[in-house]
């Protein structure tokens, strides 16, 4: 082993022993209390960024400012952690401060380019992130690609697909940009160009499932059903754990009446997420599509243990009690749900009407004029009316508290 080897070796140690003090003393509270050469803090810095543990560098990085404040490395270090903790303030007053001493430091105008972006002045901080790249040019394609993540945070999508598109000018076998265009293109709603830029990661990174997912969802968008389920295949395949992938392929099956294959999916959902009542509600609504009358009631069941004020799941359960005419059971239902306009009316309208018919119970005929009020069937509404005032006024006051701008008095 050479003399300057071995001096890399115990210099390696040394570090690593600093480094395990500053764990301790992060854990005790003592952080405050170290002391290390500007070399020192530079390496430990460093080395805790690596680890993304971003409340010990700005800690760390604070105590080393305050140690060696005529340090432009560890002004620099500080000033990221700041910007990084989301203190772009506080950051940009020390970097101004620093250009003081320090015109000609290209990540000190970078910095201030960050900085400024976060506050939102854009035009000042591309004119600060241009200048960091006339005098750093070698790095220009490590600011483009950092700067564009922080107008991703920030969302700006405009601005991030700017500096992501200069990079791929400049360097268009760059794929680690390609998914990030393709995001900020999705969010921008110019699909078509999203797609492109998705496949042509997938064609260098083919077993990303996450990215598969994205692609499905856009096709999804644009209404192009079966590429969606494809994509999602893809990604279940990758990864037959992804929840997310397999809800969305089933909206997809209940979007196109496909509620047999929806059902499939959202049972082997609610296996990875059982206490999703949204999920179970549709599955309850996809069951009740085929005629699985008893299926969806269980699933309603479900989903009300869960949510027991849950409009939808309510108003399954009311439509089931109808058709197996439990007619007191439907109303204990019906009475959490139809003062709820969000509901989908359409469900129930014909059987609340088949339902007064049958038992010759008032309460339902006026929630089947409530239906054809909310559904906005005008014959419906004057034909419920007239049978309803064959009865007890009490059920027309009953009609005007559960609808108050309703016109009673019309006839």
């Amino acid at each position: 082993m050479s003399a300057d080897n071995f001096l890399n070796f115990n210099e390696e140690e040394d570090y690593s022993e600093k480094v395990e003090l500053c764990r301790q003393a992060y854990k005790n509270g003592d952080l405050s209390e170290l002391n290390f050469s500007e070399e020192e803090f530079d390496y430990l810095l460093g080395f805790f960024a690596d680890e993304f543990n971003d409340d010990l560098v700005l800690m760390l990085s604070q105590i080393a400012y305050l140690r060696h404040p005529y340090s432009s490395d560890l002004t620099v270090r500080y000033s990221d952690a700041l910007i990084v903790n989301r203190e772009p303030e506080k950051a940009v007053a020390i970097l101004e401060k620093q250009l003081g001493f320090d015109s000609s430091n290209s990540d000190v105008y970078f910095l201030l380019g960050r900085g400024q972006l976060k506050m939102g002045n854009n035009e000042l901080a591309r004119d600060y992130i241009s200048h960091a790249m006339t005098l750093s040019p070698e790095e220009q394609e490590e600011m483009l690609y950092t700067a564009a993540l922080d107008y991703i945070d920030a969302g700006s999508y405009e601005f991030a697909l700017e500096y992501l598109e200069k990079i791929n000018s400049d360097n268009p076998e760059n794929i680690a940009i390609f998914n990030d265009m393709a995001f900020c293109l999705e969010r921008t709603k110019r699909y078509e160009e999203s797609i492109v830029f998705y496949e042509k990661y997938l064609d260098k990174e083919p077993f990303n499932d996450n990215v598969w997912f994205n692609v499905g969802t856009i096709y999804a968008t644009l209404e192009k059903y079966d590429k969606a389920i494809e994509a999602f295949n893809y990604s279940l395949a990758l990864n037959p754990a992804n929840s997310s992938v397999m809800y969305n392929k089933a909206i997809v099956h209940i979007n196109t009446e496909q509620y047999d294959k929806a059902v499939d999916t959202l049972k082997e959902f609610i296996e990875l997420e059982p206490y999703d009542s949204f999920a179970i509600t549709a599955l309850a609504d996809s069951c009740l599509k085929i005629g699985m009358t008893e299926e969806s009631g269980k699933y309603a069941k479900m989903a009300l243990e869960l949510d027991p004020e849950s409009p939808d799941a309510n108003t399954y359960m009311a439509y089931i009690c109808m058709l197996k005419e439990d007619y007191n059971e439907a109303l204990i239902f019906l009475r959490k749900v139809m003062s709820d306009v969000t509901i989908n009316f359409n469900i129930i309208a014909e059987a609340l009407l088949k339902s007064y018919r049958v038992s010759n119970m008032p309460e339902f005929l006026v929630y089947h004029i409530a239906a054809m009020y909310y559904t906005n069937d005008d014959e419906g509404l004057d034909s419920g009316y007239e049978e309803l005032i064959k009865h007890d006024i009490i059920w027309q006051n009953m009609l005007q508290n559960l609808i108050p701008d309703i016109n009673i008095n019309k006839q």
